[in-house]
């Protein structure tokens, strides 16, 4: 449109556009915010839940995961923090945020060999060098 055409629209009252297109885009925006909330807002939100609900249920005696890949055994909880033991010796206690729990599990301390076939290529690829 011309701005002479837009001047003459504005002294006349008139408006272009189709009637209902504000209906329209309001019910667009509406379901856009909608499929939004289902893809990622929900999908969060339990997510957040399963982890709070995980690290209210700690208790004395768990393995425990810190958010820094720590793991400890709890020995004592006050309100919101853990006493955590860690290490092998047992001898050293630091207190932990409950918040700062990952997750619940024992290490897996097991030593893990490699395979016999992956060990005789890698002599057999040395002796040929």
């Amino acid at each position: 449109m011309s701005l002479p055409t837009i001047l003459l629209e504005a002294q006349s009252g008139q408006v272009s556009g189709a009637p209902g297109s504000f209906l329209g885009v309001v019910l667009y925006f509406g379901v856009l915010f909608a499929i939004m909330w289902f893809i990622l807002i929900r999908p969060q939100r339990k997510r957040q839940k399963a982890i709070d609900e995980m690290q209210s249920s700690v208790s004395v005696g768990d393995w425990v995961m810190t958010s820094g890949g720590i793991f400890g055994k709890v020995v004592d909880t006050v309100n919101d923090i853990c006493i955590v033991e860690f290490g092998l010796n047992r001898g050293t206690r630091i207190p932990v945020q409950r918040d700062q729990i990952a997750a619940i599990k024992e290490p897996d301390l097991t030593v893990k060999k490699y395979d016999e076939d992956v060990e005789e290529e890698e002599t057999e690829e040395d002796e040929e060098e």
